[in-house]
């Protein structure tokens, strides 16, 4: 088995141990894994990609894992204070900013021509998912307002730019990438459902949060992967 192999089945390993312990709300597991999921994507996409021509999309992509990692490890304190919700956020918005700096490299530098009709559809439905979804949770956000608007803006902007590379880059990595993205936002509306609609008594929303978060991390490296070997 190569060292990549291992690598990846390490990951899902980690996944399934923290999915576990978030089910059964045991925090040692749940300690034990949780920091070391990006820790084991960044070596992998890491050692994947260091032979990568294009070192702006690459270094996004590992900073956005860096503060991925950050957005773990302070959202594993949550239930002892509400502050590192924030804390988690505001590292999970850096590394959705550098998201939509790779995409956004890879549609710039890019030949082929931008599908402005579908562009212009993806960014209306992500506008409209996103005012659906302020509006639902704008009476329970109070002192959390400004800084769920703001990130809320950012995962939009994450999926859009996502969407985007469709006909700018291969259909495999667009495939990955944009599948990934839509995952991810699909983790960030239970987190915010769960968190602010049903005040974090949501039925299994830690379990379906880890699942597609797992799945959206790793999608959107593979995908990138995809595209950084073909460039």
């Amino acid at each position: 088995m190569s060292r990549l192999a291992a690598l990846i089945i390490v990951y899902f390993l980690l996944a399934i141990a923290e999915i576990i312990g978030t089910h059964f709300d045991y925090l040692p597991l749940i300690f034990a894994t949780k920091p070391l999921l990006m820790v084991t994507l960044f070596v992998w996409f890491y050692i994947q990609t260091k032979e990568s021509a294009n070192n702006k999309f690459r270094n996004y992509l590992l900073l956005s894992i860096v503060f991925a990692f950050g957005g773990d490890t302070f959202l594993m304190f949550l239930p002892f204070n509400e502050i590192f919700f924030l804390l988690g956020l505001g590292s999970f918005l850096v590394g959705q900013l550098f998201y939509v700096f790779a995409f956004s490299n890879s549609i710039i530098t890019a030949k082929k021509p931008f599908n402005k009709p579908l562009g212009i559809a993806l960014l209306i439905i992500f506008l409209g998912y996103y005012g659906i979804l302020m509006f639902s949770l704008f009476p329970y956000l109070e002192d959390f307002l400004i800084p769920v608007l703001v990130y809320g803006i950012a995962v939009c902007a994450m999926g859009v730019s996502a969407g985007w590379r469709l006909n700018k880059v291969s259909r495999q990595s667009f495939t990955l990438v944009f599948v990934g993205a839509m995952l991810f936002v699909l983790s960030d509306t239970i987190i915010a459902v769960n968190q602010f609609l049903f005040k974090g008594n949501l039925l299994n929303a830690q379990v379906f949060i880890m699942i597609t978060y797992v799945l959206a991390q790793y999608l959107i490296a593979k995908g990138s992967i995809k595209y950084l070997k073909e460039n």
